[in-house]
């Protein structure tokens, strides 16, 4: 039981608690078993199986810790109509837990009830577990939305070009263009031969000491790009890639556009394409005005946002947090 409750507490999700729970039931002869996070504001978490009926948390927080509970002393004035078993202990910075089992025929005997006992000086530890990981899954899930946003991911190769491990997204983006395909276990296959040319250079490069290489281009008009440079990988010599392809402007959304610069909706369909790299004649065309509107509009642009030329709303625009949602 021991280890099903640390199993529980390092998945992500309430599947391991399910199976800690049905493991509990069949270990106590209960109906039902629950677990209850009382956090240190309002509920926590919770999972249950079987037939339980749970106390509510004005029952549960009066509740003295590593104490085991049976129906007939559980706080509050109104008996509990079922057997029951429940165990409160204390969880850190999670707050309070609160474990329980139940039937519904006959009462527990002292070592069916055991196992709760058994379990109290684990059942707070695993609970800091799963708040520990959860709040490092939290963060890097955080970290791959911001990275995501801006096109960016990372692979890893042996000094010798071999590919170790890889950013799956990324390279699913890379990949799905045309431009590069990275397997496990080989070298990295460039749709762009002079692509691969720049890559083998690179590797020479960085395998003589060099410890700056030129960023290889990748897909139509450099979309994406791949740098290369030294490093380590469990705790081994690797090379160290940074994959970008560079997101469009054009795909945000306008209102978004028109919020970070102070724009109305065409001035900012005009200033993403811009600074996506559109001339003003292009730009035009793409959006039906005149070249004049187009001019025109550009300088409305470059007021609001306070830069002087298109050089300038580039600048501000990449610089600014509008890419991260």
């Amino acid at each position: 039981m021991i280890n099903a409750l640390f199993a529980a507490a390092s998945e992500a999700g309430k599947a391991g608690w399910v199976r800690f729970l049905e493991r509990l039931c069949s270990v106590a002869h209960a109906e039902g078993a629950a677990v209850q996070i009382l956090a240190p504001e309002g509920e926590g978490a919770g999972w249950q199986v079987g037939r339980i009926a749970l106390p509510d948390a004005a029952r549960l927080h009066p509740m003295r810790l590593d104490r085991v509970y049976s129906q007939i002393d559980l706080p509050g004035e109104v008996a509990w109509p079922e057997p029951l078993r429940a165990l409160k202990v204390a969880a850190g910075g999670a707050g309070r837990v609160v474990l329980m089992i139940a039937r519904s025929n006959r009462d527990f005997r002292a070592a069916e009830a055991l196992a709760l006992s058994t379990l109290a000086p684990h059942l707070g530890q695993a609970v800091m577990i799963r708040e520990a990981l959860g709040g490092e899954r939290a963060r890097a899930a955080r970290d791959a939305e911001a990275t995501a946003a801006l096109g960016a991911g990372w692979l890893v190769l042996t000094p010798a070009g071999t590919v170790l491990e890889f950013d799956p997204r990324v390279a699913a983006e890379f990949d799905a263009g045309g431009w590069l395909r990275l397997r496990i276990g080989a070298r990295p296959e460039f749709a762009d031969p002079d692509a691969a040319l720049r890559f083998r250079q690179s590797l020479a490069k960085l395998g003589e000491g060099g410890a700056v290489v030129r960023p290889i281009p990748l897909g139509p008009e450099a979309q994406g790009v791949l740098r290369l440079a030294p490093g380590r990988w469990r705790g081994s010599p690797a090379l160290i890639g940074h994959l970008r392809a560079m997101p469009l402007a054009e795909a945000l959304p306008v209102a978004r556009v028109a919020g970070a610069l102070d724009l109305n909706r065409s001035e900012a369909r005009l200033a993403a394409l811009l600074c996506d790299g559109a001339s003003l004649r292009e730009a035009a065309e793409r959006l039906g005005w005149t070249l004049e509107t187009a001019r025109s509009t550009s300088k409305q642009i470059y007021a609001r946002a306070g830069v002087s030329g298109q050089t300038g709303l580039l600048r501000k625009m990449f610089g600014s947090a509008l890419w991260l949602g």
